[in-house]
């Protein structure tokens, strides 16, 4: 699927493999076509917990947390390191990214993120990322 960024028109499938070949996300499907908009790009993102694990092990101890407390850290981590997706993204783009489950089968937390054009605004980007983690929850 292509959507335009701009004076740029950008390939769905670029971008899965930039994610994937820069960061420590895997795409676990892209949604772009799902999200019945032609003006934004989406993936369902997975990131490892071991990796989450080697990043929390500079600021806290995990065996001292309850797993209630560990599962907010994974969720809130993984959002935060995804924000460094926006550095991959074409210009004039906004993105926003939401972390939603911890898939104790494969040991990853999954992620939304949304890619859009900036005139698309926040409001509206909100408003479709609801409508997409209730398609994958």
């Amino acid at each position: 699927m292509y959507v335009g960024f701009g004076n740029e028109i950008v390939d769905s499938k670029d971008i899965k493999e930039i994610i994937e070949k820069n960061t420590e996300f895997k795409v676990v499907k892209d949604m772009s076509k799902g999200s019945k908009r032609e003006d934004i790009l989406a993936y369902n993102l997975s990131v490892d917990i071991n990796t989450l694990n080697g990043v929390m092990e500079e600021d806290c101890d995990i065996n001292e947390l309850t797993e209630d407390e560990l599962f907010e850290e994974y969720l809130s981590l993984a959002e935060e390191i995804g924000m460094d997706i926006e550095e991959y993204v074409p210009e004039g783009a906004i993105l926003d990214i939401k972390a939603f489950k911890w898939d104790q089968s494969d040991n990853g937390i999954k992620l939304v993120i949304i890619i859009a054009p900036e005139d698309i605004g926040e409001v509206k980007l909100r408003d479709i990322m609801r409508r997409l983690i209730t398609q994958v929850e």
